[in-house]
C-alpha cells in the first residue's frame, strides 16, 4: 500500500520521528510512515485522533499497547521501537513492515489451496504460542491484522489486546465475524478465543469469505456469532477438520496453538507448500516499494536542534500508567525531556505566532490599499459629475 500524502492537520513530527505519509486510519487512531531524525530508520508511528484533551483512559490504553508489544518480541510480531504515551499527542513507533495483510491478499489474489492455508495456519499458531506464553490475548486476530512478508507472518495491532495477568474486561471488541461466541456474549476473552479467530481467518483464506453470511446487520450477525452458527461451506476436506476444530463453540474443545501447529505441519508435508504466484506478486511489489521508500529517505537530515514540531512534554515509564512488570523495570522504555519554552511558548509556537502577526499586517495593508483605490475612484466620479 502506497502511503498517502500528509494533510494540513497532520503533525510534521512525533517525538524523534519525521512523518512522511499516512499508512492507515481508523476510528480512534492514525498510523504514519515516519523516518527517525537521527538514524534514518523507517517506522510505522501510531497516534490517537482526538479533538479535545486526551484523557487518562486513552493514555493508559496506549501505554498498555506499547507494553504488550514489548512483552512479545519475536520474528512473528512487529518490533516496538519507541513510545511516549504521556506526550501531548501520545504515539508509539514499531518497525515498518512493507508487506500486505492476509485480508488484502485474499481480496486482490483470491483464496488459496489447502496446503498453503495449512502453512499459514502453522505460522499463525507459532505466533499465538509466543503471545500466550507471555500472558497476552490478542482479542482482534483477523486477516487484516496478519501481515505476510516473505519471511513468514507478522501479527500486528495490539490496540485492544489484553494481558491476562494485568486486566479483566467484559467488553466485546474486535471484528464481529472473527470473534469467538463467548466474546459475543460478553464473557471474558481467553487464549481459546484467539484460536477461534484463527479458525475464522483460515476459513477466509480457503473460501474468500468469513464463516458467517454477509447479512449487513450487525445485530443479527452478533446473534449468529454468539450461537457459533458458522458456515464452512467451501472449505476443502483436508482442511475442514482443522478449521472446524478451531471453530468449536465450546472453548474447551478447541486445540491449543501447539496442537494446531502440529496438525497444520502434518497437512503441509502432504503436498508442496508454496505461495501462489498471484499472492507472491503482491508480496514482491510491497518488498520493492519498501526498498524504494528506504532509499528515498535514507540519510535524510535531521530537522534541526530545536526539538519536535509539537511539544511532547515529559515522558514517563509505563509502569506509572499501567501496573508494574519486571520486564519494564529491567528495560526502561519511556525516556525523554520536555521541549524548550520561552514565555510559555515553544520555538514552534513563537514561529506560528510570528507568522499569524505577519499575515494580519499583510491583510491590513491590503485593505488600506483597497480603500485608497476606492476613494480615488469616488473623487474622480464626483469631479466628472460636477463638470
Amino acid at each position: 500500500m502506497t502511503p498517502s500524502p500528509l494533510h494540513r492537520s497532520d503533525p510534521p513530527d512525533l517525538g524523534p520521528y519525521r512523518l512522511v505519509g499516512r499508512l492507515a486510519a481508523g476510528g480512534m487512531g492514525r498510523v504514519y510512515l515516519a523516518v527517525h531524525s537521527v538514524t534514518g530508520e523507517l517506522a510505522a508511528v501510531k497516534t490517537l485522533l482526538a479533538q479535545d484533551e486526551i484523557g487518562d483512559a486513552d493514555r493508559q490504553r496506549f501505554a498498555r499497547e506499547a507494553a504488550l508489544a514489548r512483552r512479545v518480541p519475536g520474528r512473528h510480531t512487529a518490533r516496538l521501537l519507541d513510545a511516549a504515551p504521556e506526550a501531548r499527542r501520545p504515539w508509539l513507533a514499531t518497525e515498518y513492515i512493507p508487506a500486505p495483510s492476509l485480508g488484502e491478499l485474499v481480496a486482490r489474489g483470491g483464496p488459496v489451496d489447502a496446503v498453503t492455508v495449512a502453512w499459514l495456519a502453522a505460522e499463525c499458531a507459532t505466533a499465538l504460542t509466543a503471545l500466550h506464553a507471555a500472558g497476552v490475548v490478542h482479542r482482534d486476530l483477523k486477516p487484516q491484522n496478519i501481515l505476510l512478508p516473505a519471511d513468514g507472518v507478522k501479527v500486528i495491532d495490539f490496540g485492544i489486546s489484553h494481558a491476562t495477568d494485568l486486566t479483566r474486561t467484559r467488553l466485546t471488541l474486535g471484528t464481529l465475524a472473527y470473534i469467538a461466541p463467548e466474546q459475543a456474549r460478553g464473557e471474558p476473552a481467553t487464549p481459546a478465543g484467539d484460536l477461534y479467530a484463527l479458525g475464522a481467518t483460515l476459513c477466509t483464506l480457503a473460501t474468500g469469505r468469513a464463516p458467517y453470511p454477509d447479512i449487513g446487520d450487525p445485530i443479527r450477525l452478533l446473534g449468529l456469532v454468539a450461537r457459533g452458527a458458522v458456515d464452512t461451506t467451501g472449505v476443502p476436506e483436508p482442511l475442514l477438520g482443522l478449521v472446524s476444530a478451531c471453530l468449536a463453540a465450546d472453548p474447551a474443545d478447541r486445540p491449543c496453538p501447539g496442537e494446531l501447529r502440529e496438525r497444520a505441519e502434518a497437512m503441509g508435508r502432504a503436498g508442496a507448500s508454496r505461495m501462489p504466484d498471484r499472492w507472491a506478486g503482491i508480496v514482491l511489489a510491497y518488498q520493492q516499494q519498501g526498498r524504494e521508500l528506504a532509499e528515498k529517505h535514507a540519510g535524510d537530515p535531521a530537522r534541526g536542534v530545536e526539538g519536535p514540531a509539537y511539544d511532547e512534554g515529559p515522558v514517563h515509564d509505563a509502569d506509572a500508567l499501567y501496573g508494574k512488570s519486571p520486564t519494564y523495570a529491567e528495560n526502561p522504555l519511556y525516556t525523554g525531556t520536555p521541549s524548550r519554552r520561552i514565555a510559555g511558548l515553544s520555538p514552534q509556537g513563537w514561529r506560528a505566532a510570528g507568522s499569524f502577526a505577519a499575515n494580519c499586517v499583510g491583510l491590513g495593508l491590503f485593505l488600506l490599499g483597497g480603500l485608497a483605490v476606492l476613494a480615488t475612484v469616488i473623487a474622480i466620479v464626483v469631479v466628472v459629475a460636477t463638470d
